[in-house]
């Protein structure tokens, strides 16, 4: 039982009725202990935005709450034919991205020599030989839970995060700038149902 909220994704071209038909079957099925209704389609007729991630914005904007179902036309960057910042960008984030998981992956206490580890938030003293064999997450404390992981490398994993973020954020721009020159047109279809 539960609140359901799943978007659509289709050409511009695509018969909304059918759209209509082919989602309220399926909710049917899927919602049938409940009622198995779909509320009515709101096609918007905006220009199109920019990207996905801005179709999906704009929908949550203009939701009318209460099982409302809305659909609005977006660019969708055509990946087939990158240009060459986006396939420099898609590099950069491959090895930041390894960066990050190299160093957030890597068990601490591995790289100590002590036979003790010590928690910083509870006082705790662990046995280092043990905490390696054993089931629980190797860089939590398992008494409280905190992280063992000095700050400086917590520091230096949050810079690599946030380096794979802006990245991220780049690579959003360039597929807004790749759309906005040979994207195509679809629809982003969000229903809500209750199940």
């Amino acid at each position: 039982m539960g609140h359901n909220i799943q978007h659509y994704d289709y050409p511009e071209n695509v018969d909304q009725k059918k759209v209509f038909r082919d989602l309220a079957n399926y909710v049917q099925h899927e919602a049938w202990q409940e009622g198995g209704h779909l509320n009515e389609i709101r096609w918007l007729d905006a220009k199109p935005l920019p990207s996905r991630d801005d179709a999906e914005e704009f929908l949550n904007k203009h939701d009318k709450g209460w099982y409302d179902c809305l659909a609005v036309r977006y660019l969708e960057a055509d990946r087939h034919n990158p240009t060459r910042a986006y396939i420099a960008l898609l590099d950069r984030r491959r090895k930041a991205y390894g960066r990050f998981a190299t160093l957030n992956g890597e068990v601490y206490i591995s790289t100590i020599s002590s036979g003790y580890v010590g928690c910083k938030n509870c006082g705790s003293k662990m046995n280092r030989a043990a905490m390696l064999k054993g089931r629980s997450a190797p860089n939590r404390c398992p008494v409280c839970g905190a992280d063992l992981r000095p700050a400086s490398k917590l520091e230096r994993i949050e810079n690599a995060r946030r380096t794979v973020d802006e990245i991220d954020r780049k690579l959003a721009e360039e597929e807004r700038c790749m759309a906005k020159r040979n994207g195509a047109v679809r629809w982003l279809v969000k229903i809500e149902f209750h199940t």
